[in-house]
């Protein structure tokens, strides 16, 4: 598979993520660079379910 391809499965995978899921990977992460990178992807999931609730106009 090339890069690109892995970078697009990772990303529709991380779309899959829940805040519980990546509440648990960052506790367990092994570093704490990979703690930051989780918590990165948690807030952009974050970010995306804020901005389909504005979307839904129920906020």
């Amino acid at each position: 598979m090339s890069d690109v391809n892995a970078i697009k499965e990772l990303y529709n995978k991380c779309k899959e993520l829940d805040a519980e899921d990546t509440m648990e990977l960052a506790l367990n992460a092994e570093t704490e660079e990979e703690q930051r990178f989780i918590e990165m992807i948690s807030d952009y999931i974050l970010q995306l379910k804020q901005k389909e609730v504005v979307a839904q106009g129920k906020f």
